[in-house]
This record gives structure tokens, sequence and C-alpha cells, in this order.
């Protein structure tokens, strides 16, 4: 029985990803995130103001939680408004880029 608890357990977590979220608050825009994780990158990279730097992760994610940002599961395919995909390596990264989006529906039709 515990061994299909944690397969059944494995496959679910498979298929959900780690994102940022402001719950409950307007301010949860593409842009917010993106000015938040570039902040963020300035804050935890090394070398400190070169355009690519080393993270660290620590210090990144703290940095987003300083700006009100959560840690939110999500689906793969099904991403809420408001829910932004944010560093989940050390690097090399460049300071401006942020990691790939997964499109929530709503993001999609406009």
């Amino acid at each position: 029985m515990r061994i299909v608890i944690l397969v059944l357990g494995a496959v679910m977590l498979a298929g959900c990803q780690l994102y940022w979220a402001k719950p409950g608050q307007t301010g949860a825009t593409m842009q917010a995130f993106e000015n938040d994780h570039r902040d963020c990158i300035k804050t935890a990279g090394t070398p400190p103001g070169s355009d690519r730097v080393y993270v660290n992760l620590d210090v990144y994610r703290a940095c987003l939680k300083d700006h009100g940002w959560q840690r939110e599961t999500s689906g793969k395919f099904s991403v809420p408004v408001g829910y932004f995909r944010g560093q989940e390596n050390e690097g090399p990264v460049q300071v401006g880029e942020l990691p790939k989006q997964v499109p929530s529906d709503a993001r999609t039709k406009h």
C-alpha cells in the first residue's frame, strides 16, 4: 500500500511546477514580477554588476518573498493568471532575462 501511495504521489508531483504569485493582491502582473525578478537576480547574483551571473537561489527566493511574492504549485499545463515562473537554477543566467513562462488560458486569449 505504501508503494502505491508513493508512486501516485510522484506521478502527481511530476505534473506540477512551482510558480510565484501574490495571492489576494492586484499587483501580480507580469511587469511587476519582471521588475522584482530582475532586482532579486541582481541581489542574489555573483559576480555583482555583471550581465551574466550565478544565482544564490536561497537569496533570490528570500528577496522575492520580501517583495511580497509566495511560491505556489500549479499544474504544468493549466496556470492561473498571476502565476509566474521564477529562477530555478543557479546559472549562469542573464540578469534581464525571465525564465520561460507557461501561458495561462486568460493570457493566451488577450
